[in-house]
């Protein structure tokens, strides 16, 4: 449970097709640890309850299993995703519908240098604020994916997907109160930078096992 005064479940986004990788990125392993499993670690010992957001379906990189037997190995509970084909923010209503806290926090799996102090931060900032998300901005780009979310976002994430022309979790954000996530004026900006950046294709995964993808 988490030390810092709100309860809150966390989830990490399994289910996506890796497309650009061409394998699942998120039981690539980094340092001799898959990358979703570096994530839940940092994450699940500051939560209320914890989950892993996956398909049903096989993978697009020639995984004829879902994500339920592909990560029953972790003895981490793995919930499919209730509106398949929707993207993130499919598996984001997913798992504000399933939760049974207020605030919620998800990651994306491919986020190498995540450090438990964005977790520690998202907590403090969700117990204190009056937004209904709490999202780190870098520059100008928002980062939904490492983000923490009150169950009253779900009612516009639903009607964003009944609509069906624009799943983009980025273009849902004007429509909800956000408080932005910034650094301390102590922070290292490079640093604090490097803690978002995803591995999305062969070859950035390439440049993160030699070192120089940071």
């Amino acid at each position: 449970m988490d030390s810092q005064g709100v309860s809150a479940a966390g989830f990490v986004l399994v289910g996506g097709r890796s497309r650009r990788m061409g394998r699942d990125k998120a039981l690539l392993e980094l340092e001799g640890k898959p990358m979703f499993l570096r994530i839940a670690e940092l994450v699940q010992p500051q939560v209320k309850e914890f989950m892993l957001l996956g398909s049903a379906a096989g993978s697009a990189t020639g995984s004829a299993a879902g994500s339920a037997e592909r990560y029953a190995r972790f003895g981490i509970p793995v919930v499919e995703d209730q509106y398949p084909a929707m993207g993130p923010l499919g598996a984001l209503c997913t798992g504000l519908k399933i939760s049974s806290c207020d605030w919620n926090l998800f990651f994306a799996c491919d986020l190498p240098h995540l450090r438990r102090r964005i977790v520690a931060m998202l907590l403090e900032r969700a117990r204190h604020t009056s937004a209904e998300a709490v999202v780190p901005r870098v520059r100008d780009r928002w980062q939904p994916l490492c983000a923490a979310y009150h169950r009253s976002c779900l009612p516009a994430m639903e009607a964003a997907i009944h609509r069906g022309h624009d799943l983009s979790i980025r273009g849902l954000l004007p429509l909800l109160r956000v408080e932005v996530l910034s650094p301390d004026s102590s922070d290292d900006l490079r640093a604090w930078e490097e803690m978002f950046a995803n591995t999305n294709t062969a070859s950035e995964w390439e440049k993160e096992q030699r070192g120089t993808g940071r």
